[in-house]
């Protein structure tokens, strides 16, 4: 063959492939006009000649197809996809016998040809002949049966292949052949399911998402597809979806063990404890003896508490009994952290003693559990032990339960040269701040300069108090403890400090826990507005005393350390000819209206003071007053900051005495801070009340 007859031919394939691709686009005139060019230099090219033969027909030219057909024919008698082609266009002229005649010639040659039989099918039927039909019908589907079972059966073996690869490592390989798989059979659910764990497996997790999604199209009810696909969910942190994933299921398929399981395990992982609780419930009634779903319920409901402070003696023995079940047969691992939980849980309960035996319980099994010793700071501060006490307090920031700093930027320690520049970091709440800043003059003493970022309701209070510091007002975040701190600032600072852990510095130093009992400092003009205000209320013969009874969490069904309306009425009561005072901030109209029934006597409430956001008018309205009676809230904080006594009432465990109060970190009488604590399941507070009420009264005739 000549280099010029191969230019001739390549140019000639190029033209036909041209031609080819105007057609899968839709474009047949374009596609015909190439394929007509190309018979004009080449007459005898046989498939050009099939092409436009079945172009001819799709536009209803059956003559001119039969001519180009019979001619290419001619050329290749033994191509029995020509014969074919012929006959079907003899039949779309009507001349079914000679139709039938070129179908047999090819059924003699290939008689399982699946085509010639569906043509014979038809004209046999169309000339009336319903046996020969019928048979060919008949044979058709059994064709059709054999090559659905052999293909069936080579999947499957295909399909066991794949798993020995997987299982070898072999995971390319194992891709290729699940491919193949899906180009002969798009919806095979098996295969779907295969290169879905394949991709799992390579951690492929977007991905393994799209295949299993398509499952579940294909069927609702696919219980694995839908199990892995909240998996899948879960690898991504998109635990909503995961969520959904097993809600739909269950939808659509009805109840299912395994997959309602898993959507508790997404409630878990996305501490959605309401509605785990809400889930876990009823699981755990169906399926009692799985230890599973027991033990992610006994999660849910131990934060639940936890978290919505809900400590009411049904819920807290509730979740005692739920931990007590879930320790039956659970694994060692599972043992140390469900007593953690029951510690917890009996400390709020008032057990101290019950409580210390089981914290001694935990590190007995495990004592490496910081978690367990973080927790134990608060039986430590009831005890009063100190040398404990602080070194638990700490372990909460590398825990991240309280704020953390993530740059290299060392600790400060008050053994540090005075050069330093110090930035103090905010504790979990606005109240913590309140207390722990009466400690900024022990680090004010001992660096060249500091920074202290705070809430920034309390900066033009706290800028009067130390006017020497420089502060970083913050509104705080809801994820986890997380500060925004400009850069161009901590670019500045030479260590750091939680302000939470200078009282532990200062007590290493002093043996005292804050460095200045009282710190709040107000403008005269300010402190006398205040004070005005308040006289005008008062007959000039009673104390004058402010009141809150609960922090501003409304919902959390007035836990142990709050009263109820009709108990602050009875207080009001102690007190014949006192003038009181709101300073419960939030929202509280309907419960000073019930005070003021039960009790009779109307509680001011200070026109123009802004209880939740004035920190420094609220200071002052404190400072003016005789006597402050609180819940242990920022209030409580706030008043000790001032020369007021607080008298501040709390749950403490059932060793506890109401009548007589305790120290909260220091000399009570300094601070003029009495902390009154009660046993936390005590139902009847009228007592309680009615011991501080005589002390109060005591502590202003002295």
């Amino acid at each position: 063959m000549t280099s010029e007859t191969n230019k001739a031919s390549f140019t000639l394939e190029e033209a036909f492939n041209l031609a080819v691709e105007h057609y899968q686009k839709g474009e047949k005139e374009a596609a015909r006009n190439i394929f007509e060019q190309i018979l004009t230099a080449a007459p005898d090219a046989v498939p050009v000649l099939q092409v436009l033969s079945v172009l001819d027909m799709e536009d209803n030219h059956f003559t001119a197809a039969e001519t180009k057909l019979r001619h290419a024919q001619s050329l290749a008698p033994e191509d029995l996809s020509l014969t074919l082609d012929l006959a079907i266009a003899i039949k779309a002229q009507g001349r079914n016998k000679d139709a039938l005649r070129y179908t047999e010639d090819v059924l003699s040659l290939d008689p399982a040809n699946a085509a010639a039989l569906q043509l014979r099918q038809e004209l046999t039927a169309l000339m009336g002949q319903r046996g020969a039909s019928k048979r060919d019908q008949k044979q058709l589907e059994q064709i059709k049966q054999h090559k659905s079972q052999q293909l069936d059966t080579e999947i499957a073996e295909t399909l066991a292949v794949v798993e020995t690869l997987m299982t070898q490592g072999q995971n390319e390989q194992a891709e290729q052949l699940i491919i193949a798989i899906l180009s002969l059979d798009e919806n095979n659910r098996e295969a779907i399911h295969k290169w879905s764990q394949l991709l799992m497996l390579q951690e492929k997790n977007i991905e393994a998402a799209h295949q299993l999604k398509r499952l579940l199209a294909l069927n609702p009810t696919d219980e694995l597809a839908a199990l892995l696909l909240s998996k899948v969910y879960a690898r991504l942190n998109q635990y909503a979806e995961g969520r959904l994933v097993c809600q739909n299921f269950v939808r659509a398929a009805g109840h299912h063990a395994q997959i309602e399981k898993q959507w508790l395990v997404m409630c878990v992982k996305d501490k959605q404890w309401l509605q785990g609780e809400a889930l876990g419930k009823p699981l755990k009634q169906r399926y009692p003896e799985d230890n599973d779903i027991c033990y992610l319920y006994t999660l849910c409901s131990f934060h639940l508490l936890r978290n919505r402070h809900n400590y009411t003696p049904e819920t807290m023995q509730a979740t005692i009994d739920c931990i007590d079940q879930t320790m039956v047969g659970a694994s060692q691992k599972r043992l140390n952290e469900l007593l953690s939980y029951k510690a917890e849980v009996t400390w709020y309960l008032g057990d101290i003693q019950q409580a210390e035996s089981y914290f001694t319980d935990v590190f007995r099994m495990n004592p490496d559990n910081l978690q367990m010793r973080w927790l134990q700071h608060i039986l430590f501060l009831h005890r009063n032990n100190w040398q404990e006490y602080y070194p638990a307090y700490e372990l909460g920031i590398e825990l991240d339960e309280r704020v953390n700093h993530t740059s290299d930027m060392p600790r400060w320690h008050a053994n540090l040269a005075k050069e330093e520049t110090v930035i103090v970091l905010p504790e979990q709440g606005v109240g913590d701040e309140i207390r722990f800043y009466h400690n900024l003059n022990f680090i004010i003493e001992r660096a060249q300069k500091v920074f202290v970022a705070c809430d920034q309701r309390l900066v033009p209070y706290l800028s009067l108090a130390y006017p020497t510091v420089s502060y970083i007002p913050l509104k705080r975040s809801q994820e986890k403890h997380l500060l925004d701190i400009p850069t161009e600032i901590v670019q500045q600072c030479t260590s750091w400090i939680p302000a939470g852990s200078i009282g532990g510095e200062i007590y290493a130093k002093t043996s005292k826990h804050w460095a200045k009992p009282h710190y709040g400092v107000f403008p005269a003009d300010l402190k006398q507005h205040w004070q005005d205000k308040i006289d005008a209320h008062h007959s000039g013969k009673g104390l004058r005393i402010g009141i809150s009874w609960r922090s501003g969490l409304g919902s959390a069904s007035r836990n142990i350390n709050f009263l109820k309306t009709h108990e602050v009425a009875h207080f009001i009561k102690q007190f014949p000819g006192a003038t009181f005072y709101n300073l419960q901030y939030g929202e509280c109209s309907k419960e000073l209206k019930k005070i003021e029934k039960l009790s009779g006597v109307k509680v001011i409430q200070l026109e123009g003071l802004d209880l939740r956001d004035d920190f420094l008018a609220t200071a002052a309205v404190m400072d003016s007053l005789d006597v402050v009676f609180t819940a242990p809230t920022a209030v409580h904080m706030l008043t000790v900051t001032t020369t007021t006594p607080c008298y501040v009432y709390g749950a403490g465990s059932n060793e506890s005495n109401f009548a007589e109060p305790t120290e909260y970190f220091g000399d009570m009488n300094e601070k003029q801070e009495f902390f009154f604590r009660f046993p936390p399941l005590m139902d009847n507070k009228y007592p309680m009340i009615e011991a501080i009420s005589q002390r109060i009264k005591a502590d202003f005739t002295r």
